[in-house]
């Protein structure tokens, strides 16, 4: 009989675990709304290339600080003036030589391809590209972005054909620009108010009128936003040059380009969030989490081209958040998502709630009958055994289920219902633009709460990563969920205080432990799935737990009120 009940229990801990891990394996198969231009405009803030744009008078001035290194580049072409027409903007690429001889770029933008993708190539054994190549790139891709804005002054669409000779702009336009000054009317290059720089100190902010930030994703895309074809031109042109570090022996080999772009593709693979309701700036990208972007507008045709849960569920969802956020504050600082938040998670409860209602009142009822269920299996104590106790009592579990007009199968469809909206709702959470801007409390609503929670260097006590936000976040949503799903269990409890105690029955006590368990179970899967949510989704299961707990609340009050009217009659 022990190893009868343990073979039962493990296998309820199994279903439920296959559950749990269905459940994850689903959640990623609805479709990523991120088109190849979104992509490319959130792969540029994690690699911005290697040279620094700054004034005369800063580049002097770095100069006297690293002679040897600065003219060792004036020397290889890589430092100096930026345009022979503008005499105030200069530039130079920070690097040292490591103990090994290879060169390790230093510059504050580098971040991510220093640390992660030329560091890994050189363990991996790839030949690096010359210093000449990466300040090529850079050339080219500040023209692009120089003339886009050109166009952009003129009043025209920016376009920009890398196979075409002309599109370069004229010196007029480019004597007009700034290294890096502030200005809603003047073009700066950098897109920081401080040479080297890629965060906001107390001595440097974000340039919005930087032809590097809102061009630099030509890095990244090309003709009819087809990723990679502009660099994947500059590289064909260097490769073929004769100049000295380019041609076949400075530029990187295929398989570096290959695993540099795998390494690119890889950083913003995983990004969703690029359902927007109409064309702006969001999210918060970059080694610093500094960058907004611009994403595309996504439409209905879009969803359903997308898939089906997609256009049917998941863009609604989507929708309504950014309908609502932008509805409470078009600025999206945060506070307007949340109250956004609460009211998609009204409606899409509000939904389930009516869909799912009598399945929901069944399931109420059979918790308010446990007490005559336990009277039938105490009439049968050894169904647990025997084949014709065990018919009989499913006979007359029926015949009580019949006169309560109650359908067993309810929590079935209960969960066919729930799964698929819980997994377009998530969906629907993480691909909403709004959500990747703004924050609360310095909790930016995108992000993972392990994530967060784990992330304790600097002043993390200080809550200025939004730490302190996400455990208080945490912690409510897992209180409530766990609450939610007890109550009913207290609400028996009480219910049956007064009621005279049964005699023990091995199938009662049976069917209690493996509740037991499937109840641990799921209040563990809760609390592990809260933890690697977006704090987005906390929100939702934050609400969506008070709302259990009062729809939990409102059928115990009907069901008592029908029985008194019963017993009336």
């Amino acid at each position: 009989m022990k190893n009868t009940l343990e073979k039962k229990s493990h296998k309820s801990l199994f279903a439920f675990l296959a559950v749990g891990v269905g459940l994850l394996t689903l959640t990623s198969c609805t479709a990523n709304f991120c088109s190849d231009e979104d992509r490319a405009q959130m792969a540029y803030p994690y690699d911005q290339g290697v040279t620094v744009y700054c004034t005369e008078a800063e580049y002097n001035s770095y100069k006297a600080d690293n002679a040897a290194l600065v003219e060792y580049e004036e020397s290889i072409g890589i430092s100096g003036k930026v345009f022979d027409c503008n005499d105030n903007i200069y530039k130079y690429v920070p690097y040292q030589v490591n103990a090994y001889g290879i060169y390790e770029f230093t510059g504050a933008k580098t971040t991510f391809l220093q640390g992660t993708v030329l560091k890994a190539a050189y363990s991996a054994g790839y030949p690096l590209p010359s210093l000449q190549y990466w300040a090529e790139i850079d050339n080219q891709v500040l023209e692009a972005c120089v003339y886009m804005a050109y166009q952009s002054d003129r009043g025209q669409t920016p376009t920009f054909d890398v196979t075409a000779t002309n599109q370069v702009a004229p010196d007029t336009f480019k004597e007009s620009l700034t290294a890096h000054e502030d200005s809603e009317t003047v073009w700066s290059i950098s897109a920081f108010t401080k040479a080297d720089s890629d965060t906001v100190t107390e001595d440097s902010k974000i340039i919005k009128h930087s032809v590097l930030r809102q061009y630099g994703y030509l890095k990244f895309t090309g003709k009819d936003n087809k990723l990679w074809a502009n660099l994947d031109q500059w590289y064909k042109n260097a490769y073929a040059s004769n100049e000295a570090g380019l041609g076949i022996d400075g530029c990187p080999t295929s398989d570096f380009m290959t695993y540099y772009q795998t390494q690119v593709n890889n950083k913003v693979a995983n990004i969703r969030s690029c359902i927007a309701t109409r064309t702006g700036s969001y999210g918060h990208y970059g080694s610093n989490a500094n960058w907004e972007v611009n994403i595309t507008k996504k439409d209905w045709g879009y969803a359903w081209s997308k898939g089906f849960l997609e256009g049917l569920l998941v863009y609604p969802v989507s929708w309504l958040v950014d309908t609502f956020a932008f509805s409470f504050d078009s600025s999206l600082s945060g506070v307007g998502q949340i109250w956004a938040l609460i009211l998609v998670t009204l409606i899409v409860r509000g939904l389930l709630m009516l869909v799912t209602f009598r399945s929901t009142m069944s399931q109420q009822k059979m918790t308010a009958l446990q007490p005559e269920l336990a009277k039938l299996q105490a009439k049968y104590p050894n169904s647990n055994t025997n084949q014709a106790e065990k018919q009989k009592l499913a006979q007359e579990q029926m015949a009580l289920y019949r006169r309560n007009k109650i359908h067993p199968m309810g929590q079935i469809l209960v969960l066919i219902i729930q799964f698929p909206v819980f997994i377009c709702v998530w969906s629907g959470l993480q691909g909403a633009s709004t959500l990747s801007t703004g924050q609360v409390l310095n909790l930016r609503l995108s992000d993972n709460i392990n994530t967060i929670l784990m992330n304790v260097s600097g002043t993390w006590y200080a809550n200025t990563t939004g730490w302190w936000t996400a455990l208080v976040l945490f912690l409510l949503m897992a209180g409530v969920q766990i609450m939610a799903m007890v109550l009913p269990r207290i609400i028996q409890k009480r219910a049956q205080k007064n009621a005279p105690k049964l005699s023990a029955n091995p199938a009662q006590t049976d069917q209690q432990k493996q509740m037991k368990m499937m109840s641990i179970v799921m209040v563990g899967f809760t609390i592990v799935m809260g933890f690697m949510l977006p704090a987005a989704m906390g929100v939702y299961w934050l609400i969506s737990g008070l709302l259990s707990m009062l729809q939990t609340l409102i059928t115990q009050l009907i069901i008592r009120r029908r029985g008194a009217n019963k017993k009336t009659r």
